[in-house]
């Protein structure tokens, strides 16, 4: 648990190097600021289930690396649909497939078990090492790689059919 003392001594201590780390990312010291902002709100969202104790500077890292990449992924989809682009998909898929893709993904995820779920999320997505989910969630890395393995047997049967739809699966 992060208590409010602590939040702002990480704060403190890891801000200005949060955001050159961030800038350096985005290439933009405003986005790279809007970055490290993200990462510091989701923290203190997150205060009561966070424990990066021995930690703190990795784990803030992995955040604004995944979260600069989330917003250029975003910000790119975004401007290619308005361009009328669309996705870098195999010939034969449309827009609407893809968001129907993103639709089944997002509910193949809540159906996994809560600790499944979240070390496949912070694997998957916060892009962490099975050692830093371990020490993140207090279990062995043994339980990661079960946990990790669950985790992609029910997400490649959910979303089999999918699977050809895109040229990077």
């Amino acid at each position: 648990m992060l208590d409010r003392h602590t939040f702002e001594a990480i704060f403190k201590e890891y801000h200005a190097q949060c955001v050159a780390f961030a800038v350096h990312y985005t290439g933009d010291v405003h986005e790279g600021e809007e970055v490290v902002q993200q990462v510091f709100l989701k923290l203190w969202e997150k205060r009561e289930s966070v424990d990066i104790t021995g930690m703190v500077k990795s784990y803030l890292f992995a955040a604004i690396r995944n979260t600069a990449i989330s917003n250029w992924r975003k910000d790119t989809v975004r401007n290619e649909k308005e361009q009328g682009a669309g996705y870098e998909l195999a010939p034969s898929v449309t827009v609407s497939q893809a968001w129907e893709l993103e639709k089944m993904y997002q509910q193949a995820l809540e159906k996994l078990p809560e600790r499944c779920r979240e070390v496949f999320v912070l694997s998957r997505q916060q892009q962490l090492k099975y050692a830093e989910i371990a020490v993140l969630m207090n279990i062995s890395v043994k339980t990661v790689e079960n946990q990790m393995g669950k985790a992609l047997k029910h997400m490649h049967k959910e979303l089999k059919e999918y699977l050809g739809m895109f040229l990077f699966l």
